[in-house]
């Protein structure tokens, strides 16, 4: 009989980017589930959003403001969380936000695209390679020891989930073309992520969201309305622009499984599936 580790009760997880979005969404979704979170984020947590938190029950949740970015950033977060848990069993790489060319590539400077490059890659890529990796140092020592079962199965594993997005998958436009280079390279660091920390009991996974139903991707569309059409007609199932929260399923299912590695879930609707529908009804 499987006898799988399937609860995030009293496990210890790092999420990064937690007070608003995606990461807000899956911090009272795993708080619900009985996990105990250090939250690290540049932005502070509203008063209104803390009083949600505390009323959610079941784990623990701790914020700290933190700019990933910065040198050191990914040894201070495991640091801070081991002392104040003392264990760390999950990562969850979230933080991010994408910088747009709203003007010709062309006639855009180039020292501007350059350093536009450069924090796309210091938040994506190198933001999940060095927190991974300071992370599994702790993670490593005690899941690498736990043993098959009967099945051959180990019963619990280390886990660590990336927010890439379907730019990862598919280069989408040129406005992005920053953003999508380095959430492409993301996928590439989680790729060899899982086979350094698969033998030490670690999962690697990603989820690839679309079109976010949040402030910012509003306040954008709104100024381009032709780009929003273009999204609604490319993305097969609806909504178009996702809530926050329906990314939470996949999250809590690579949190928990102890056997995919190395898999991205897309949440986009099917966005990037090009189908010609001449003949069938709109």
């Amino acid at each position: 009989m499987h006898n799988f580790q399937t609860s995030l009760q009293d496990k210890v997880g790092i999420l990064t980017g937690g007070t608003s979005g995606f990461g807000y969404a899956m911090v009272k979704a795993l708080l619900g589930q009985g996990a105990r979170l250090a939250v690290f984020s540049v932005d502070e947590l509203s008063a209104e959003a803390r009083t949600e938190l505390a009323q959610i029950g079941g784990g623990e949740v701790e914020y700290f403001t933190k700019d990933i970015m910065a040198s050191g950033a990914a040894e201070e977060m495991v640091a801070q969380t081991m002392d104040l848990f003392r264990k760390l069993d999950f990562v969850v790489v979230n933080a991010g936000f994408a910088i747009r060319f709203e003007e010709p590539l062309l006639e855009l400077s180039l020292e501007k695209l350059a350093a536009s490059m450069r924090t796309q890659f210091e938040i994506f890529p190198i933001a999940l390679a060095t927190l991974s990796l300071a992370a599994a140092r702790v993670m490593a020592p005690r899941y690498a020891t736990i043993q098959p079962d009967n099945t051959g199965h180990r019963p619990d594993s280390g886990a660590i989930v990336v927010t890439l997005s379907e730019t990862s998958l598919c280069p989408l436009r040129d406005d992005l073309i920053a953003y999508a280079a380095a959430k492409r390279a993301a996928l590439s660091v989680m790729e060899s992520l899982t086979a350094i920390l698969g033998p030490k009991n670690i999962r690697v996974n990603g989820i690839a969201p679309g079109f976010a139903n949040t402030a910012g991707p509003r306040k954008f569309y709104s100024r381009y309305p032709q780009i929003q059409a273009d999204i609604e007609a490319k993305t097969h199932f609806k909504p178009s622009f996702m809530d926050p929260g329906a990314v939470v399923p996949a999250v809590l299912y690579l949190l928990t499984d102890n056997y995919v590695t190395g898999s991205v879930i897309p949440l986009d609707g099917g966005y990037n599936i090009e189908l010609k529908r001449y003949f069938q009804e709109k």
